[in-house]
């Protein structure tokens, strides 16, 4: 139906042919429905941009000094091998010295972020952890994120260059260890104690102003209630080689020791567990246990000694004993003050600084301050203790100090180098044999030996001629040896040895011979009885062949005394 019919007023047979301009009827529009179509299409849409938005992840930027394998729309962005993220732009930063990743993370991801969230790129390894990431060979590269212990709304982040050895939200203690040597430690490598691993070295930086090197480590709950105040630090090497004045010492680890290396710790023997340590206190890391040990003797009474003999294989370090007990160290070789002068030591003596501890277990039993070690050394010095070089070790050359009493040493007065007190010595026991030989030498050469030398000479030309003669003597007798004659002198020899046993056989017991000697010997005895009294006679009256037997009683035999 058109405007004209629905206005009835243009039908009135009173209104007049101006009527019809005057009178205008109210436009009333329409929408068709084809409009409906597109009206709904974009309400659609947008309300799909707005649950895109809403719904989609937090944005990251992220920074590293190279994108290698990083790339835009492939590299994913992992959490414990979940994906919570991927890369959708690469590129370089504004001074061009590294690169600038962009990363859409999913949704409900906001609270991974945080002040401390930790990223990472994960490709093969291979470090003092072991052997890792093998599996991106064939994957490719990708981000792994260590979520915050508290989300934040940071959003930029720095990417690291190894990954964290210790997670967010880990109860533990954080030291700083402080080295002045040449180490070889870096980040990752383990703090061990008695085999076990128990935390990891964090960061590494060195000091220019200190001229150190300064290593956080972590220290993992339950083992930090391990750490004291009098817990020491030293490298693990695996294979700790020592030579010294002591002797070489070897002592080999595991092989796992040998490769990982690390840190290690411990209390000095003979020391209690001091107080518990808190997050941020610092340490000295140390090359060797022995030199850990040596350190917590901190106590010292230093003095000055002279030495006349040579102190080569003497080097700071060495110990000072008395009788085989250790109470110092030499502390430095040679030792000259400010101020040092040729006319500062008589003869030259050279000057060695040491110092005797008083916190050692061979000094423990003493209970006296520095003044009265003093005090108590200067009456030493009085009964005669004095100090020597001595060589320790004939193998390496080393040397060292020892103290001992000499009842013959002369006596001592006290003077004092600098501000330090003159420790007396005397001469080591290789000087005073090398003086007895050189004075032994000088004697000899004093002696006039032209006269031994002359007499020496006779008494070799005598024993030449000896000696010529012997050997005339020796000639004549190989001569007669060889003679016929005299090599059949032992057939003869055994052939007179035969007669004589078959003769000494004739007068064995029984043999006729034999009875026949002993009816001999009879007759002679029975003979000899009777001529018994004619000797008498003539003993007692020689002159009774002459003159005969003087008349006489008859003897009367005498009684037995």
């Amino acid at each position: 139906m058109s405007q004209t019919d629905n206005n009835p007023a243009e039908d009135s047979p009173d209104r007049g042919p101006g009527d019809n301009a005057q009178i205008k009827s109210p436009r009333r529009w329409s929408i068709s429905p084809v409009w409906l179509i597109p009206l709904v299409a974009l309400l659609v849409g947008g309300w799909l941009l707005y649950q895109n938005f809403h719904s989609q992840g937090p944005t990251v930027t992220l920074e590293m000094d190279t994108a290698e394998g990083i790339k835009a729309g492939d590299t994913q962005l992992k959490v414990r091998s979940v994906d919570v993220g991927h890369v959708t732009r690469v590129g370089l930063t504004d001074d061009y010295q590294g690169a600038v990743v962009t990363v859409q993370m999913d949704p409900d991801t906001d609270h991974l972020l945080g002040d401390d969230t930790k990223f990472w790129v994960v490709k093969p390894r291979v470090g003092p952890q072991g052997i890792s990431g093998l599996n991106t060979i064939l994957s490719g590269v990708y981000l792994q994120l260590q979520p915050a212990s508290h989300a934040s709304e940071k959003r930029h982040f720095k990417v690291l260059d190894n990954p964290p050895v210790t997670r967010n939200g880990q109860s533990g203690v954080t030291i700083k260890l402080t080295s002045h040597g040449d180490n070889t430690l870096s980040v990752g490598d383990p703090i061990v104690y008695l085999g076990q691993n128990v935390g990891r070295i964090e960061s590494s930086t060195f000091s220019f102003n200190k001229r150190e090197m300064i290593y956080r480590v972590f220290v993992k709950a339950p083992y930090s209630k391990l750490l004291s105040h009098s817990t020491q630090f030293w490298l693990r090497s695996g294979v700790d080689f020592h030579l010294g004045s002591d002797g070489v010492d070897v002592q080999l680890g595991s092989i796992q020791s040998v490769l990982a290396g690390g840190v290690t710790f411990g209390l000095p023997d003979g020391v209690a567990a001091g107080k518990p340590v808190n997050d941020g206190e610092s340490f000295t890391l140390y090359k060797t246990r022995n030199a850990a040990t040596q350190d917590r003797y901190d106590d010292k009474i230093q003095y000055i000694v002279l030495l006349d003999d040579s102190v080569r294989g003497l080097s700071p370090g060495a110990p000072v004993e008395y009788r085989g007990l250790r109470v110092g160290t030499v502390e430095e070789v040679p030792f000259y003050r400010p101020g040092f002068q040729l006319q500062s030591f008589s003869n030259f003596k050279i000057p060695v600084l040491i110092s005797i501890e008083p916190q050692r277990p061979s000094l423990a039993w003493a209970d006296w301050n520095s003044n009265q070690w003093r005090q108590h050394n200067q009456q030493f010095f009085d009964h005669g203790m004095r100090a020597s070089i001595k060589s320790s070790n004939l193998l390496t050359g080393a040397m060292f100090i020892d103290i001992n009493f000499d009842k013959n040493a002369p006596k001592f007065t006290q003077r004092e180098v600098g501000k330090y007190q003159v420790f007396p010595s005397e001469p080591s026991q290789i000087t005073n044999i090398q003086q007895s030989i050189s004075n032994l030498m000088d004697k000899l050469n004093k002696l006039n030996l032209t006269p031994i030398a002359d007499q020496l000479k006779n008494a070799v030309a005598t024993s030449s001629d000896t000696l010529d003669q012997l050997q005339k003597v020796t000639t004549s007798l190989n001569q007669l040896l060889n003679k016929p004659g005299t090599q059949n002198l032992p057939g003869q020899l055994n052939k007179t040895l035969k007669e004589l046993q078959k003769t000494l056989q004739n007068f064995q017991q029984g043999a006729p011979a034999y009875q026949n000697l002993n009816q001999s010997l009879d007759r002679l005895n029975r003979v000899l009885d009777n001529v018994a009294p004619l000797t008498r006679t003539l003993r007692d009256h020689p002159d009774s062949l002459l003159f005969g037997r003087p008349n006489s009683a008859d003897p009367v035999p005498r009684a037995k005394p």
